[in-house]
């Protein structure tokens, strides 16, 4: 008996089967994934972060009078950044994204760009309301602020540790989809869809090219109320779609069309929610099996990795069945 499947026969023994429905959610969120996975997401979610980084001006925020500033965030205890001050924090975001790319200091890189983009990001909400363009991808990314990175060479390996992360972002991403439907139904009840509510939304919001056709669907009041009716129905049933394997993508780009027609209609841009969906989603789609640059580059699969992998430390397994726990999905 290889040191590998004793490792995988004790966690069996340690771990047993999920006897309730609490246990195999707990399960299937936990159990193991290959290493290259993890970086695909974080490497992905990064890349993001750099492109909310480079892509907006933040020494706007130094330019705004007191009277427009100190809105509840977690930085409001910080007194005005001068410009050069924000430019740091913007180089220093990037400067990380960098040393995860390169895996220089993947887990160090990424907390420092994540924590720069969430503090310049709670900068600019401070005036006014909260902006929700960047609050899914700071939400999403604090998940693997906690995840335990492999190190060149064993990305291939297979481990508990590896395997939650990427599912925990998951989780968070169906979370915060189905909580923006719940509030719609709290606030206003069915008649967010089957009113004329969406009709006057089209109304009064409607810009630039898509003015035109945002109107003719305000005026068919049964084309915006299929309209508003299945952006909810997307929201809360983001859980479903994510939960399953096979339907991951499908739903990344089902957001992609559904922010598409409101940055169309409304001149919102929630392009970073697509690009966040799409971060932790699509490479969660795949066969656990397979890479991502794998499929970019349209390569065969690889096989599993097996028994020559070298052993594994407790809590480490090459396959999800050897330990007994429910297969990825």
């Amino acid at each position: 008996m290889s040191a590998l499947t004793e490792a995988a026969q004790q966690l069996r023994r340690r771990v047993g089967p999920p006897r309730s429905w609490a246990g195999r959610v707990d399960a299937a969120l936990t159990a193991p994934g290959p290493g290259y996975r993890l970086v695909e997401v974080q490497t992905l979610l990064s890349l993001l972060i750099a492109l909310r980084l480079l892509g907006r001006d933040w020494t706007r925020i130094a330019d705004r009078p007191a009277e427009l500033t100190g809105g509840l965030t977690f930085v409001s205890w910080l007194p005005p950044l001068p410009a050069a001050a924000l430019v740091v924090l913007q180089v220093l975001g990037v400067v990380g994204v960098a040393a995860v790319v390169s895996r220089r200091l993947p887990r160090a890189g990424y907390a420092v760009a994540w924590g720069c983009y969430a503090v310049l990001t709670a900068l600019w909400g401070e005036s006014g309301k909260v902006m929700h363009n960047d609050v899914l991808t700071v939400t999403v990314g604090a998940v693997l602020l906690f995840a335990a990175v492999p190190r060149r060479g064993r990305t291939s390996e297979w481990s508990l540790r590896w395997g939650w992360p990427p599912r925990a972002a998951l989780a968070v991403l169906a979370t915060v989809y189905w909580l923006t439907g719940a509030q719609k139904l709290r606030h206003s009840g069915l008649e967010w869809v089957f009113s004329d509510n969406m009709a006057w939304v089209l109304r009064q919001g409607a810009v630039g090219h898509g003015a035109q056709v945002a109107h003719w669907v305000a005026d068919h009041l049964v084309v915006a109320q299929l309209l508003a009716g299945g952006a909810l129905a997307l929201e809360l049933t983001a859980p479903l779609w994510l939960a399953v394997r096979r339907t991951r993508a499908l739903f990344a780009a089902a957001v992609l069309v559904m922010h598409t027609s409101i940055w169309w209609f409304l001149g919102l841009d929630y392009s970073a929610w697509v690009l966040t969906a799409a971060a932790v989603a699509v490479p969660m789609s795949l066969r656990p099996e397979r890479r991502l640059v794998d499929v970019v580059r349209l390569r065969p699969s690889p096989p599993l990795p097996g028994a020559q992998e070298p052993a594994a430390r407790p809590g480490d397994v090459t396959r999800a069945d050897d330990a007994g726990l429910p297969a990825p999905r």
